[in-house]
């Protein structure tokens, strides 16, 4: 695995407005912790970081003060677009030990299963793994064009790298064809006796005075007299 070396900066300041200032210049404030020490506010190069990032690097090795030394990739914060970063955590390591990290899932190929009326579900995006720091491998390509309908694809059956392990449960599910689910729509019920007279809406406030019907008027007032 290729590391790709940037140049780094000490950098005393910190806080919002600190860290706003630095991009307007080029610089991507970044801090360095792990292995007992302290942690270290330090600078990058925006551009070199954003090129790095876009070959998918895990790793950089940062050159400070004529002392060049190797760092993981722990986090990359962005802007509100996802698409500058705007804060970056290193990690310090040794070369020679293992880490853990989370590696991409991307699926490769169209399941037969999908012929038969399925759909694939991916139920995992990432996968942990541990191995030597300088093996970490790229995002996992699994084919699933072998899958039938209610065929799943088991972390057990990923091809990794030699001297990397997954640490996930042997028998979680990556993907999935599933079938597809069909619409239902539900006929309307048939209303019962009594209920249409109720389904009318109330009536909330001042009701106009219904009209008489005719004949109804001469009874009353006949009833009046009497």
């Amino acid at each position: 695995m290729e590391i790709i070396t940037i140049k780094g900066e000490p950098r005393g300041t910190s806080g919002t407005r600190a860290a706003r200032k630095m991009r307007k210049v080029g610089r991507l404030p970044a801090v360095v912790y792990g292995h007992g020490e302290p942690p270290e506010s330090i600078s990058l190069a925006e551009h070199e970081v954003e090129v790095a990032l876009a070959h998918g690097a895990r790793m950089l090795q940062v050159d400070m003060k004529g002392g060049v030394k190797p760092y993981l990739i722990k986090e990359v914060q962005y802007d509100h677009l996802s698409a500058v970063p705007i804060h970056m955590d290193l990690a310090r390591v040794d070369l020679n030990e293992r880490v853990r990290v989370k590696v991409g899932i991307e699926l490769r190929g169209t399941p037969k299963g999908i012929h038969e009326g399925g759909v694939l579900d991916q139920q995992m995006l990432n996968l942990e793994v541990e191995c030597l720091v300088t093996e970490i491998p790229d995002t996992l390509h699994p084919a699933v064009t072998h899958l039938a309908l209610h065929d799943s694809l088991f972390v057990k059956d990923l091809h990794l790298p030699p001297g990397v392990v997954a640490l996930a449960n042997p028998e979680d599910r990556v993907a999935t064809v599933r079938k597809m689910a069909e619409e239902v729509v539900a006929a309307p019920a048939a209303p019962v006796e009594g209920e249409e007279a109720a389904a009318e809406p109330e009536r909330i406030g001042r009701v106009k005075k219904e009209e008489p019907v005719e004949g109804e008027e001469e009874n009353g007032k006949e009833k009046e007299k009497k």
